[in-house]
């Protein structure tokens, strides 16, 4: 007899399985060879030691700066020890790469989602503003509560067509929200500038854009527009205490849409409830 934990929920509840059943069809989707370590597979010690590495604020953003100066040496030991490794490669793209798969990696190790997929390219997904097709995505999660997260790691500037194509391809495929990773020089002042004017796909009329952060948490700070969450500063941030604002706001959202949708009485009877209104007065 199977025990739980020999269940494997990543494949149980596979971003694929899940997207079929929405009617939806994966045409590829990105493995290791694409990272900085292009290996057709990874140890497991291997695994461990690219994400403690990029699970490291600093480790990470050293790592960053090592690939991006052509000049710099890496300060942090373990990050030197991971460059070390046979085959690991001192690209740019691939770091982005590396990123994505540690974000979907992150949820899954630390958020408990059932899995994650990153590079997804998915059939016949595409844009109702102007025909293009849409259906690349950089990270799809499937959480704990079925919800469909999508997140996109942007390297250079967050632009406005950046951000409406991010949102349309989170419509498209149904998810509960989109998250933006902005690139490298987008802040709080060049956010509102981005935003100010823009036009949702499908909301209208909203001003402004909240920044929410987790009381008592550090480096938790997000911003939320409408579906879409927007986490400043580039590659090298924060991201576990983000990660955990966006999920902990998801959740209050669904929380005030239920409790504002409860059923009456004669809907809990309707569905087979006694339920009996008593007056307060």
């Amino acid at each position: 007899m199977l025990m739980p934990d020999q269940i494997s929920l990543r494949h149980l509840f596979s971003v694929d399985r899940l997207l079929a059943s929405r009617g939806f069809q994966i045409e590829d989707e990105s493995t290791s060879t694409v990272t900085l370590l292009p290996n057709t597979t990874w140890t497991f010690d291997q695994a461990n030691q690219i994400f403690s590495v990029f699970d490291s604020d600093n480790q990470r953003s050293d790592l960053l700066n090592w690939i991006s100066v052509p000049t710099a040496m890496p300060v942090e030991r373990e990050v030197s020890d991971l460059t070390q490794i046979t085959n690991f490669e001192r690209d740019r793209n691939r770091f982005s790469s590396t990123f994505e798969w540690y974000v979907g990696e992150l949820l899954v190790r630390k958020f408990k989602a059932f899995s994650s997929s990153f590079g997804v390219k998915v059939a016949a997904v595409v844009r109702n503003s102007d025909g293009g097709t849409s259906g690349d995505f950089d990270v799809l999660s499937i959480l704990s509560d079925m919800s469909l997260l999508y997140i996109e790691c942007k390297s250079g500037a967050c632009t406005q067509k950046s951000i409406v194509n991010t949102i349309q391809r989170s419509l498209s495929l149904h998810s509960h929200a989109c998250v933006i990773f902005m690139g490298a020089g987008t802040n709080e002042q060049a956010l509102k500038q981005q935003l100010r004017g823009l036009a949702h796909p499908i909301y209208k009329g909203l001003n402004s854009v909240n920044k929410l952060s987790t009381r008592n948490v550090a480096n938790s700070e997000v911003y939320n527009w409408y579906d879409c969450f927007f986490l400043p500063g580039d590659q090298s941030v924060a991201v576990e205490p983000k990660l955990r604002t966006v999920l902990r706001v998801m959740a209050a959202e669904r929380a005030s849409n239920f409790g504002s949708m409860k059923p009456d009485a004669a809907e809990y009877n309707s569905r087979g409830y006694n339920c009996d209104e008593i007056p307060l007065g």
